[in-house]
This record gives C-alpha cells, sequence and structure tokens, in this order.
C-alpha cells in the first residue's frame, strides 16, 4: 500500500482501536470475534454516505 492510498484512508476511532486491540489479546474465538464486529458495525456506520440512493 503506497502512502498516497494509506493517506486516503480515514482513522480509526480509539474505541475501535480498543476492540481490535482487545482481539488481539483474547484466546477465545467467540471474544475475538465480537471485538472484530464491533469494529466492523462501527466503522461501516460511522462511514455511511449521508444520502443513500435508493433506486
Amino acid at each position: 500500500m503506497t502512502n498516497y492510498t494509506r493517506s486516503k484512508m480515514p482513522k480509526l476511532a480509539d474505541d475501535c482501536m480498543e476492540h481490535l486491540e482487545k482481539a488481539l489479546q483474547s484466546d477465545d474465538p467467540s471474544e475475538k470475534n465480537f471485538h472484530i464486529r464491533q469494529v466492523i458495525q462501527a466503522y461501516g456506520v460511522d462511514h455511511l454516505p449521508d444520502e443513500i440512493d435508493s433506486q
């Protein structure tokens, strides 16, 4: 990945970073899954367009 591409990527929120750190620290697959899903859901909702084309 180039520096140009990285500069275009949005920064993850602090709570997302905390979830990812907890996922890395956990040995339980279901707990890892929980933390990763939290990040995916938060990232998806935070980056929805203001107007969604319903066509």
